[in-house]
């Protein structure tokens, strides 16, 4: 609770943020703080008549895919943020990139985006990616210390945001709030799909 109260202190206090470094750190209360919370009562064992903690590092668990899907979220709420005066993109990655903030805001206002915005996407889509997969390895690792729901629940969550990451076209993509959201009945099917080949471990 107190690493997601100094995230919301930061937000009060700045506008975005300066290095990827200082966005990682924010994103430690921000994200992996309420996903610890989430991992801590899923994985809780009943034990006759009360519940034990988990037998595992719930923060160690919950990390990589809250910023994995933290990081999923920047990009595809992109549009969204930046026409609400909200930036989540390091300033050091676009300026190493040659944007700028305005320009981040033209593209988001319907500017076809350029070779430059494409290059800072592709970074953030491939961190992403390194901690997708580290997020495929914990949830192997802690899956056999949850009962047969919660299993589900982890699978079910993970890929919900898995439909999202896989919806990013580096290559081709505008980036737009209504390209990069499924549609519900997508969400529906995807649920469906992950029950149906959901395999207790």
């Amino acid at each position: 609770m107190e690493a997601f109260a100094q995230s919301m202190i930061y937000d009060i206090n700045h506008d975005g943020f300066p290095t990827l470094d200082a966005f990682l750190e924010y994103a430690g209360g921000a994200s992996v703080a309420p996903a610890s919370i989430f991992v801590h009562l899923n994985g809780l064992m009943r034990a006759d008549r009360h519940y034990e903690n988990p037998p595992f590092n719930v923060k160690w668990a919950a990390t990589p895919c809250a910023i994995f899907s933290y990081l999923v979220h920047i990009i595809r709420d992109f549009q969204k943020d930046q026409l609400n005066n909200l930036s989540y993109f390091a300033d050091d990655l676009i300026i190493k990139n040659g944007l700028t903030r305005n320009k981040m805001r033209e593209f988001a206002e319907g500017k076809p985006v350029n070779k430059n915005f494409r290059n800072l996407i592709k970074y953030y889509y491939s961190l992403a990616d390194e901690y997708r997969l580290k997020t495929y390895e914990i949830i192997e690792e802690i899956k056999p210390m949850h009962e047969p729901r919660y299993q589900l629940g982890l699978e079910i969550i993970f890929n919900l945001y898995l439909m999202i990451f896989e919806r990013i076209d580096i290559q081709n993509g505008s980036f737009t709030t209504e390209e990069l959201n499924p549609l519900p009945e997508e969400t529906k099917q995807r649920v469906y799909n992950t029950i149906m080949k959901f395999e207790i471990t």
